[in-house]
């Protein structure tokens, strides 16, 4: 369950089902089914593994950042929905999960955001003395934990490489910039 400005998304336990329910009248904004984005993320995967990720497919983590919303999966697809800050929901109406390239192999455990400034402070101007102020841009840092990484547009490919499946245990963090 996570809480983004007037609304709450929440995840039934082995679910791959999400709904937002407005945080006044408690009625239902959207509902958004993750199963068919994974699919469509597993469909270069080996046939047995594609298979078991569907049949035991579940949310496993949520994050509110910003106007996005952020969804970990049992099989390591994570996806973004835009406009999950929205107040009424309106402009999630048609909002469909867009997954990320790159995930983990198993589950995703966790996800959270750092916020971060660019940019520097001041540059110094030798000739006149004086100092010129630069404006701080901040972005935001989405970083997922779980097991395994793997960029899911070359599955087939990552699959013949000798290091595939000896690091399928191993926790990894991955970062995005958002």
């Amino acid at each position: 369950m996570v809480v983004s400005q007037h609304g709450v998304w929440i995840s039934i336990q082995n679910s791959s089902v999400l709904k937002c329910f407005h945080s006044k009248t408690y009625e239902i904004v959207v509902e958004v089914n993750v199963s068919g984005p994974v699919s469509k993320m597993l469909s270069n995967c080996d046939d047995i593994i594609r298979q078991h990720k569907a049949a035991c497919l579940r949310i496993t983590a949520l994050l509110a950042c910003r106007d996005l919303i952020c969804i970990g999966t049992s099989a390591g697809v994570l996806l973004v929905i835009q406009g999950g800050g929205s107040a009424s929901g309106r402009s999630l109406m048609n909002s469909n999960p867009v997954p990320m390239p790159h995930g983990h192999t198993g589950h995703v455990r966790f996800l959270t955001c750092v916020e971060t400034s660019e940019g520097s402070g001041s540059n110094s101007n030798s000739r006149k003395g004086s100092q010129t102020k630069h404006k701080k841009e901040s972005s935001i840092l989405l970083i997922s934990g779980g097991d395994g990484c793997e960029d899911f547009r070359n599955s087939n490919i990552n699959s013949m490489n000798d290091i595939a499946g000896r690091e399928d245990s191993t926790n990894h963090l991955l970062l995005w910039k958002v």
